[in-house]
């Protein structure tokens, strides 16, 4: 089994989002899949409770609970867990981190947003685990080339921090926000669309990170 932590201190950066959308393709790859949300708020939990489908599956929990579950969903034969997270950078942080086989810190292109990354990088640099800062709700490029702010997202985050950032960034689309309202990923509402295939890149990133070539087979 392997599981996935997102974590960002900063609220309204797409932790819940992207879990979501990862726990679904992970899902649709024929993985067994369970979601587990730690935040208050229920971000993914509240998804999934207007979802019609009955997979991936969901556990609410407490940062405390987090091993017990991790451990029971082991032995239950899962293959992996997606752990969505309150914003924190405080020993829940550490915690997730610590359990974690990759963690995703997403985080918008805006400089205030950049910023506040900095206090779950070093939690997750300690952590030593596999981790990708994910650029989130970029605005669409004009032209040729990437839109200006996440160029300059890009040489801020590759001067600042250690941890690499992901070579896929997740767009701002009108078809992220449909999808979600009645339980559903962009790769079910729209899967031919951007935003499905830039998550299905995410996740790719994701699978190769988890799971080596050599062993995809035998996940």
């Amino acid at each position: 089994m392997r599981t996935i932590a997102l974590l960002s201190q900063k609220g309204g950066s797409g932790k819940s989002t992207i879990a979501v959308h990862l726990a679904v393709i992970a899902q649709a790859t024929g993985l067994r899949t369970v979601l587990i949300d730690l935040d208050p708020q229920r971000s993914a939990a509240g998804w999934w409770d207007t979802r019609a489908a009955s997979t991936p599956e969901l556990v609410e929990t407490t940062p405390d609970g987090l091993r017990g579950v991790l451990e029971a969903a082991q032995a239950d034969g899962v293959g992996l867990c997606v752990v969505d997270t309150r914003p924190s950078a405080g020993a829940d942080t550490a915690a997730a981190a610590a359990l974690a086989d990759l963690v995703l810190i997403p985080t918008r292109p805006s400089i205030f947003d950049l910023r506040a990354i900095g206090a779950t990088v070093e939690i997750v640099a300690r952590s030593r685990a596999t981790a990708f800062i994910v650029l989130n709700t970029v605005p669409a490029p004009r032209g040729a080339g990437l839109a200006s702010v996440t160029s300059d997202a890009r040489r801020i985050l590759a001067a600042e921090y250690a941890i690499p950032l992901a070579p896929v960034a997740i767009g701002q689309r009108v078809a992220m926000a449909h999808a979600l309202i009645d339980g559903r990923a962009v790769n079910e509402f729209d899967p031919h669309g951007k935003a499905a295939r830039e998550m299905s890149l995410l996740w790719q990133l994701v699978e190769a990170a988890l799971w080596p070539k050599d062993l995809r087979l035998a996940r």
